[in-house]
């Protein structure tokens, strides 16, 4: 069997140890304080001096009845079990501890007091609390994002696509008080889209082939059919929010016009990736435009599209078919 450690030892052993380690006398006056203990405390020398100083000003006057009555009934526990407890430093700041109380008896009643710093678990917890925090706000940004997206702006791309059927065949001046509603309705779709991306919602990208479909959806109640949809390339990587945007809206444009001029029973449209460009070309078997080009640009639908195109530096076509009834625009935008 070893040797039970000696005095010396032991005492190097607490001098060594990573806690803070105080005895106190019945009276509270510091017997003894290992080096952690002076470290923690910012004093060169503890001994003698009263353990009260080492509490917090604001209870300091409530401390000598607590020391009091634990010395009446000394136990081995923690204090303040369940409370945040501080140690007030030299320089008056306050150091977050742990404090364990041990009594025994050596010629008197004296109290061993074990003292860890606990500042960078708090620090640790106050982290993870504000990262739980940050993400419980990220959600709720996301679930906004959603609804707004899932739902706000697909009622306003049916207002819009109302309003134009109410406008088909309405007097010029009705024509004329109606697209400006539908204008103001596609700047509300911007702000919208605009805020949801700012919140980040991880739905608002990746949908476009939803977000058209729905458009398509919407029209098909003013066309009396649903046209043809179909995306080819990576049109979705390409654009950016904005572009996303005004093609949305050069969408529903396009085939409101078709639902107003047009007379088709039949329309498509195709979204592709050309040549660095972006590329919608929405075809319909009716009437097709007029042989005159100074009527067909002078309509508000199609300077429109001429306006979002333009925008980007891009262009938008309206002209008849080859070979086949109806009309073909074509709206292009480079990215």
């Amino acid at each position: 069997m070893s040797a039970a450690p000696d005095t010396a030892m032991l005492l190097h052993a607490v001098e060594r140890a990573p806690d803070g380690v105080l005895i106190v006398d019945e009276a509270g006056t510091v017997v003894y304080a290992n080096r952690a203990m002076l470290g923690m405390s910012g004093y060169p020398d503890l001994e003698g001096r009263s353990v009260d100083e080492l509490v917090p000003s604001a209870l300091r006057g409530q401390h000598d009845a607590l020391r009091a009555r634990y010395m009446s009934e000394p136990t081995q526990r923690p204090m303040g079990a369940g409370l945040e407890l501080a140690l007030q430093h030299a320089d008056g700041r306050e150091v977050p501890v742990e404090i364990s109380l041990s009594p025994f008896e050596h010629n008197g009643r004296f109290v061993i007091t074990a003292v860890r710093d606990v500042s960078d678990r708090q620090e640790a917890q106050r982290r993870l609390s504000v990262a739980h925090e940050q993400l419980a706000l990220v959600e709720e940004r996301e679930r906004i994002g959603r609804d707004l997206h899932d739902v706000v702006l697909q009622h306003l791309y049916g207002m819009g696509l109302t309003v134009q059927a109410i406008g088909v065949g309405a007097p010029d001046a009705v024509a004329d008080k109606l697209q400006a509603v539908v204008e103001d309705v596609d700047r509300i779709i911007s702000e919208v889209r605009t805020i949801v991306f700012t919140l980040g919602t991880a739905g608002a990208r990746g949908a476009l082939g939803q977000e058209l479909a729905d458009v398509v959806a919407q029209a098909s109640r003013v066309l009396g059919f649903t046209p043809a949809l179909r995306l080819e390339g990576p049109v979705d990587s390409v654009l950016t929010n904005e572009v996303r945007t005004e093609m949305i809206a050069s969408m529903r444009e396009a085939l409101g016009n078709v639902a107003r001029h047009a007379k088709a029973s039949e329309a498509a449209v195709l979204v592709t990736v050309d040549a660095g460009s972006v590329v919608m070309t929405v075809v319909d078997d009716g009437v097709g435009p007029p042989a005159d080009q100074a009527s067909v640009q002078a309509g508000h639908g199609l300077k429109n599209l001429h306006s979002r195109a333009a925008g980007f530096g891009g262009t938008c076509t309206l002209q008849r078919r080859n070979g086949t009834p109806g009309a073909e625009l074509r709206w292009t935008v480079p990215f």
